[in-house]
């Protein structure tokens, strides 16, 4: 069934609403073994459940720790005042990411955003240590924690339009699946080069304006 609002907005976290790939700030920070773990997944070697559990094995740091080095990262005001338009207009809004939901919603609240769907890998604080699952895994995207393009489909049954915000490798399979895209960074030069419509932005002021020209005063 379709919801009322015809618009669904769904973006990435990592130097998307973030400006810092935080997943890379926390394992360079806190994991001794650095960033061991993500040269093998690049290199094909493991999937990203392996990477991030691997890496945060050798992280002794604790929650109170990280999240203080968590405070020195910027999510940017004017994404802020985009989420606002969005609820203005009543768009439903959510938040796909290959990170980690602890820190994704940490960030948001010291923003004053508590309210919104995060679809992201789970750690789990505990008295042994940190135990992980990735609820969102699918063998569609085995290399990935969550199947992003997944999730674009499930908003799609539900919304006249899906609106695709990211940045990075993990969005390419949510692009080829979302009605309309805004991309920056590496993803804008990868829809470019594999022909896949997007409008192309460098900050969230500039991807305002181009909401404006895109979709219109009421869109």
């Amino acid at each position: 069934m379709l919801m009322q609002t015809s618009v669904c907005v769904l973006c990435d976290f990592d130097g998307t609403i973030c400006e810092t790939e935080v997943l890379g700030f926390l394992f360079r920070e806190y994991a001794a073994c650095g960033m061991e773990h993500v040269i093998r997944w690049q290199r094909g070697e493991i999937d990203m459940r392996e990477e991030i559990a691997a890496t945060f094995q050798t992280i002794t740091a604790t929650r109170e720790e990280m999240e203080r080095g968590l405070d020195q990262l910027i999510i940017p005001q004017d994404f802020i005042h985009f989420l606002q338009v969005c609820r203005a207009r009543q768009y439903q809004f959510a938040v796909l990411s290959d990170g980690l939901e602890w820190y994704i919603r940490y960030l948001l609240a010291r923003h004053g955003v508590g309210d919104i769907p995060v679809y992201a890998n789970h750690l789990y604080f505990e008295q042994k240590g940190i135990r992980l699952e990735f609820p969102w895994f699918s063998e569609n995207e085995s290399r990935r924690g969550v199947c992003k393009s997944c999730i674009v489909r499930r908003y799609r049954e539900q919304y006249n339009q899906v609106i695709y915000i990211g940045d990075g490798e993990s969005d390419i399979h949510a692009v080829a699946e979302a009605d309309l895209v805004f991309a920056r960074n590496w993803l804008a030069e990868y829809c470019q080069e594999n022909g896949i419509p997007a409008h192309r932005f460098s900050t969230w002021g500039e991807l305002l304006s181009k909401w404006v020209s895109v979709l219109g005063r009421e869109g």
